[in-house]
């Protein structure tokens, strides 16, 4: 994304290195901050994904799904 931004600037004639400019994403530097002081005090993490977390919430999280019977593409 910087390095678009920084396309964008260059055809208005405005220097803008993405290098030197970029600013991390806040949640993203948060993260790894928490992750750093939850593995000092030796906290283990949630170790599903998102992708996972989210259908445990729409399927129930005690549900189960039979992936022998299920269709794969």
């Amino acid at each position: 994304m910087t390095r678009e931004l920084q396309s964008s600037l260059d055809a208005s004639g405005i220097e803008w290195p993405a290098l030197r400019n970029h600013i991390p994403c806040m949640a993203h530097v948060i993260q790894l901050a928490l992750g750093a002081f939850m593995s000092s005090l030796g906290v283990k993490g949630r170790t599903k994904s998102w992708e996972a977390h989210e259908r445990d919430q729409q399927f129930g999280e005690n549900e189960s799904i039979d992936v022998g019977k299920s269709q794969r593409l």
